[in-house]
């Protein structure tokens, strides 16, 4: 177990996975919502959360890397495009970007913190709130979830 105890600091990478490619929402990541990228407030949280170490973008696009770089994100790398398609699951997305960073910066983080850029109302405090429970408890996971009103069977459209 990390703890932060005597003035010691978990090191907690933030990673947004972010493709260029979706066959939804073409472009979604930096389609703007509310005027600005939806990229851009996964980003300003994040940026703005006190327990993140670092925050990198993996991403395989140019364009989002650039504005990732602009709204103050690290893009060290741009992600194979092997690991970019519709059915890539986190895990390889996870261990390249772990893999790159311990290669070529000696980076190995204690915890990593995955922000979807899809998820535009989280805020700083959750991220903040989420990476506490993780260092206090111990645990390998923590993942947010909220209770619905309704049952999500009765959600389903036919």
């Amino acid at each position: 177990m990390v703890s932060e105890s005597a003035g010691e600091r978990a090191a907690v990478l933030g990673l947004v996975p972010a493709r260029g490619g979706s066959k939804g929402v073409p472009r979604k990541n930096i389609r703007p919502l509310r005027g600005k990228p939806l990229l851009a407030y996964t980003i300003e949280s994040a940026r703005a959360a006190q327990r993140l170490s670092r925050l990198i973008v993996s991403t395989d696009d140019e364009a989002i890397a650039r504005i990732a770089r602009d709204l103050g994100a690290e893009v060290p790398f741009l992600r194979p495009g092997e690991l970019s398609a519709d059915d890539t699951l986190d895990q390889p997305v996870l261990l390249q970007a772990l893999r790159w960073l311990a290669d070529h910066e000696e980076y190995t983080p204690d915890y990593i913190a995955v922000l979807r850029p899809t998820s535009p109302l989280r805020q700083s405090q959750h991220i903040d709130d989420a990476i506490k429970v993780a260092l206090d408890t111990g645990a390998d996971v923590v993942k947010s979830v909220s209770i619905t009103e309704v049952h999500p069977h009765k959600t389903w459209r036919i």
